[in-house]
């Protein structure tokens, strides 16, 4: 809500120079230490290592290959995968929508009741990081989650993270006096409708409670790193019959492997 004599010029005003004000923290961060790459926050690959030759990918030689999954290996591993969507999720502490709770809080009490109703460790993941794309892009947040988490989880839960928001407004429809009621209902055909219905009712709907014993984020993150650390496309029950997912499946020689567990 804008505040009281305050332009929306102004307050853009504001917040691009409170941007500016991290970047130039960023680029000092990174003038501190020379020899790292300014790229990737995790895993970083130092000047001089073994770099490809290329300086055009179509002209990438079969040498390249080595360096190129050397580097990729240490800022792409699953665990590194793993840490940077659960940064996004501790990025959420402090951000509130308006509710009773922060969406951090959301996020944990979400996994806790489905944790604490018997779901299978996947499905507490889901629900522990389903909203990490609320502030990011409100109107599709689902598949921001459903993205990241797509190759490695099952149909059904990315099915159930694409398409949450529009199952939760069922229970906020009348309150924000929707025109288009019921707008789940289209989606009855799906195999997914009951899961999904269910995931919203059960654990999504009900945590905005600033009373209840969450677990900490402590308690889930094993959860999350044994879901990142599963071969891509390959999850059980994952739709490998799906044209997309074989053909990225395809690739994967040329990405970081999970570590043996």
């Amino acid at each position: 809500m804008r505040s009281q004599g305050k332009t929306a010029e102004i307050e853009l005003r504001e917040e691009e120079e409170l941007l500016l004000a991290r970047e130039k923290e960023l680029q000092a961060s990174r003038v501190s230490s020379p020899d790292v790459e300014p790229a990737s926050a995790m895993g970083t690959v130092r000047k001089g290592e073994d770099r490809a030759s290329f300086t055009d990918l179509k002209k990438a030689r079969k040498e390249d290959s080595a360096a190129m999954m050397a580097g990729f290996n240490k800022v792409a591993s699953p665990a590194q995968n793993a840490e940077r969507v659960l940064q996004m999720f501790r990025d959420q502490k402090g951000l509130n929508i308006g509710c009773a709770v922060d969406l951090y809080e959301h996020g944990l009490q979400t996994a806790t009741l489905a944790l604490r109703d018997g779901a299978d460790e996947e499905t507490v993941v889901v629900a522990l990081l389903h909203d990490i794309g609320e502030a990011l892009s409100p109107i599709n947040h689902g598949e921001v989650a459903a993205s990241l988490l797509r190759p490695y989880i099952s149909p059904e839960n990315y099915w159930i993270l694409e398409h949450h928001e529009l199952f939760q407004a069922y229970y906020y429809q009348d309150a924000f006096e929707l025109k288009e009621k019921n707008v789940r209902d289209k989606f009855k055909y799906s195999p997914h409708f009951a899961a999904c219905e269910r995931f919203c009712e059960r654990y999504d709907s009900p945590a905005f409670d600033p009373a209840y014993d969450s677990l900490p984020l402590e308690h889930f993150v094993p959860m999350v790193m044994r879901v990142f650390n599963r071969k891509p496309y390959l999850a059980s029950g994952c739709d490998k019959d799906s044209l997309l997912n074989e053909c990225k499946l395809s690739l994967a020689e040329a990405y970081p492997e999970p570590v043996a567990s």
